[in-house]
């Protein structure tokens, strides 16, 4: 059993010390040093190869289960789920969404479902029973990604045309003189531009912005997504850990004196907010699921801010990955306004997308979108069926075991 746990841990090494190199490079924009920020990253990599190895242990406890192969992709399902809450959330990098010409299954069981599915596969093609019940049984799951309804799902028939900006600083002249040059009456400005207030607006032609601003409320600090005509506020809650808020308390308040953090007590916005025909994420709110099915719902199509400017040259593409995959998991566009890179305005439906505005270039882009007031599957219902499923999936395989332990 500790073998196994061993073998995943390393396994899980390998993958998390290449899909998160980001992280070293947040840290230490906060000025931690080569060697701190080296040394927080190792301990990030190291957390989150836990989980491989948990699943290691599930594959040797469960070899001999006839449920093997829904309990393991149950298994995966769960602690996919766990760490995307579990010490304030990690919820990036999911298996489901490496592969783009996967995302079939994405508006009926979303990126983590998909995951799901691919496990399911692998499990079915292992598994020692005749080739021709792997084959085709493994082809449908197959086919069902390649060629889900994931792509080719239909837009809605009311259109907006509506503009992104890309500043590559938060100098709001140059903001202001990028809006002004756009041909539509909406522009998008990246997350955490300046503080709000209406003057910021000024010199302006009668344009709506929706962007990124802080705004304090009493002794209260958010960083919010806010419409400059109505005042509609979206409040980010997925806060990042050390940037905007501390993840303890005091406890950790030394730390990030060292790292003289400005924005360390932030405050989270609630669960459930009011809502307008568009729903706004901040930042990595667009990877935790549950604030994604939640913020979306009812709306017609999603606004998206962020700074990754302090991310590094690799999160930009798998922020941008992400955002392409909220596109197809709701059927609804979504609008993507960066400082720094990469913007777009992006379709479920690839083709229909914007260009794309790439790291370190400023400018703006117009498109027209379409409004979808529909929700997919997926959208209402969330990861809960799976996960229903898989803790009884799970809890089932845990009786029986312990039947038979007990019997004999």
């Amino acid at each position: 059993m500790i073998r196994f746990f061993q073998l995943g841990f390393f396994i899980g090494l390998i993958f998390w010390s290449i899909s998160i190199s980001w992280v070293y490079e947040a840290i230490n924009f906060y000025g931690a040093g080569s060697l701190l920020s080296f040394f927080m990253t190792a301990l990030i990599i190291c957390y989150l190869s836990i989980y491989f190895g948990l699943f290691g242990i599930a594959i040797k406890y469960f070899e001999k289960s006839k449920l093997k192969i829904f309990i393991l992709p149950s298994v995966f399902f769960i602690l996919e789920w766990i760490r995307s809450w579990m010490l304030s959330g990690f919820p990036g990098q999911n298996l489901g969404i490496i592969f783009d010409y996967f995302w079939g299954l994405l508006p009926i069981i979303g990126v983590a479902g998909t995951s799901f599915v691919i496990i399911l596969i692998i499990c079915i093609l292992l598994e020692k029973m005749r080739m021709a019940y792997k084959l085709s049984i493994s082809s449908i799951l197959i086919l069902l990604l390649i060629f889900g309804p994931g792509h080719y799902q239909e837009g809605g028939s009311e259109k907006l045309r509506i503009s992104i900006a890309q500043p590559l600083s938060n100098d709001l002249y140059v903001l202001k003189e990028i809006t002004n040059n756009t041909d539509t009456d909406i522009v998008v400005w990246p997350e955490a531009v300046s503080w709000y207030n209406e003057n910021i607006f000024s010199n302006i032609n009668e344009k709506t912005i929706i962007g990124g601003f802080f705004r304090k409320e009493d002794t209260k600090i958010y960083t919010s997504i806010i419409n400059s005509s109505t005042g509609h506020t979206y409040d980010k809650r997925n806060l990042v850990p050390f940037g905007e808020f501390q993840p303890f308390g005091d406890l950790l308040t030394p730390i990030s004196n060292f790292f003289n953090i400005q924005n360390s007590s932030l405050t989270q916005g609630k669960y459930s907010q009011n809502k307008s025909d568009w729903s706004g994420l901040v930042c990595w709110e667009i990877v935790f699921n549950s604030t994604f099915v939640n913020r979306v719902k009812n709306t017609k199509y999603i606004i998206h801010i962020s700074n990754d400017s302090w991310y590094g040259d690799s999160m930009p593409e798998l922020h941008l990955r992400h955002a392409r995959a909220r596109a197809v998991e709701s059927n609804k566009w979504v609008v993507r306004s960066t400082t720094d890179g990469i913007s777009q305005i992006i379709s479920p439906r690839k083709e229909e997308s914007s260009e794309k505005i790439n790291r370190g270039e400023i400018g703006y882009i117009s498109h027209e979108i379409t409004l979808n007031t529909n929700d997919t599957w997926y959208v209402r219902m969330g990861d809960l069926p799976l996960l229903v499923f898989s803790f009884i999936t799970l809890l089932t395989a845990l009786i029986i075991d312990f039947r038979k332990k007990y019997e004999s």
